[in-house]
């Protein structure tokens, strides 16, 4: 859903890349600044289980490390396409920002049961989905066959869930949340693979 939406801002985010260029940033660093904002929001997170200011200040964390997210890959195509390293840096970051922000709010949370189960299993759930939904595009896309687009809850939508229930002071539901879409996610990608191989 919101890669067809970033489609749709894709002149914002060429010019917000352009503006970040010119400050000298490079898309490496965008990656790495979104990684080192996650890493904060998830601690803020996991010290503001009850405190409505850092996890308020939490959520802001983790838009802004969705935005340099977002505008990290179009940086690289307007200074004149990425590079392998580039693309690792990326795909390898971006799996650690999700898991040290569901770490943040599961070990936050970790007295709270949801649904009859510990906060635990939600965590682990979340993590698993998260961690399939793009290992599942991946190895599509190693066999020629494209997943973008595919499913409920791809990385964007991950980060505006987490967001969206910290802002509403209940990150805990959205990781329950992203614990059903992320893994039926993973299995709407497998399905879809299996039926174009």
């Amino acid at each position: 859903m919101l890669v067809k939406l970033k489609r749709l801002a894709e002149g914002w985010f060429e010019s917000s890349a352009r503006s970040l260029l010119k400050a000298g940033l490079t898309p490496n660093m965008a990656t790495i600044i979104g990684l080192a904002l996650a890493a904060a929001s998830a601690y803020l997170y996991f010290r503001g289980a009850e405190s409505f200011t850092l996890t308020i200040l939490a959520s802001i964390l983790l838009l802004a490390s969705g935005f340099f997210d977002a505008v990290d890959g179009v940086m690289a195509r307007v200074s004149g396409g990425g590079t392998k390293i580039g693309s690792l840096l990326d795909s390898v970051l971006d799996r650690y920002g999700d898991a040290l922000v569901i770490f943040g709010i599961t070990l936050g949370y970790i007295e709270v049961e949801l649904l009859g189960l510990p906060m635990g299993f939600w965590g682990l759930a979340a993590l698993f989905g998260s961690i399939l939904v793009s290992y599942v595009r991946a190895k599509g896309e190693s066999l020629g066959l494209t997943t973008a687009g595919i499913g409920f809850a791809e990385r964007p939508e991950r980060i505006l869930l987490v967001a969206a229930s910290g802002f509403f002071l209940r990150p805990d539901i959205g990781i329950l949340i992203i614990a059903f879409l992320a893994n039926l996610t993973a299995i709407q990608r497998f399905l879809y693979l299996l039926r174009n191989i």
